[in-house]
């Protein structure tokens, strides 16, 4: 039965993961089902992506990533990284009315999207007077132990889109979230920056393997 015969009739909910992303492939290749392709894709990824597994590897994957799997053409691989884009604006929608008010609550909400990944990245989270979601984007993709950070970026969207206040987060792929020399000189730089063009710079959180560090929490901003 083709997932989508077996969607309309049982419900979404009896389908696998890999009958799931069927749907959005809609074919397969060569004599490849699209749910062999699928599942081609989620142990691929997977593979890549230690700490992420089943779907969730598919939001570490790249437009690159998903194209040199087999049976995975240009047009594929962009409704797949649309697909992952599309999720991750709803998540974002969702949570636009939970108010961060603690550490905890921002690496709660964060700590996903880094799960897995082998490089640092530096996100930025917008907020609002009320201290909800406005806006979150990466900043800069880096590599295990590094990535460059412009003040320039980081401030941009957050003038743009009016926000009140921002929170900093960077991931540590080696899993010690404790800040390097070069993290607090940044958050110093940074937090200076954003007193001066009227954004206040509310914490900055370095996410670790299961755990964070929180420059508020810890006094050191």
């Amino acid at each position: 039965m083709l997932p989508e015969e077996k969607l309309m009739t049982y419900g979404p909910e009896k389908l696998s993961d890999s009958e799931l992303l069927a749907l959005f492939l809609r074919t397969g290749t060569y004599g490849i089902t699209a749910i062999e392709v699928a599942q081609n894709i989620i142990d691929t990824l997977s593979n890549q992506n230690p700490g992420r597994s089943g779907l969730s590897s598919l939001l570490a994957g790249t437009y690159d990533d998903f194209v040199s799997i087999k049976g995975i053409g240009k047009s594929k691989a962009a409704r797949l990284v649309g697909m992952v884009e599309l999720a991750r604006r709803m998540r974002l929608k969702s949570s636009e009315s939970d108010m961060f008010t603690s550490p905890k609550s921002i690496y709660d909400f964060v700590a996903p999207q880094f799960v897995g990944l082998q490089h640092e990245e530096f996100h930025v989270i917008g907020l609002n007077v009320k201290k909800q979601l406005h806006y979150m984007e990466r900043i800069s993709k880096g590599t295990l132990d590094y990535t460059v950070v412009h003040p320039r970026d980081v401030f941009q969207g957050a003038i743009a889109k009016k926000c009140h206040s921002i929170i900093l987060v960077h991931n540590h792929p080696a899993g010690n979230p404790a800040p390097s020399h070069e993290d607090i000189r940044l958050t110093k730089r940074l937090t200076q920056a954003g007193d001066i063009l009227g954004v206040k710079v509310n914490d900055h959180i370095i996410v670790g393997d299961g755990s964070f560090y929180s420059f508020l929490e810890s006094g050191a901003l």
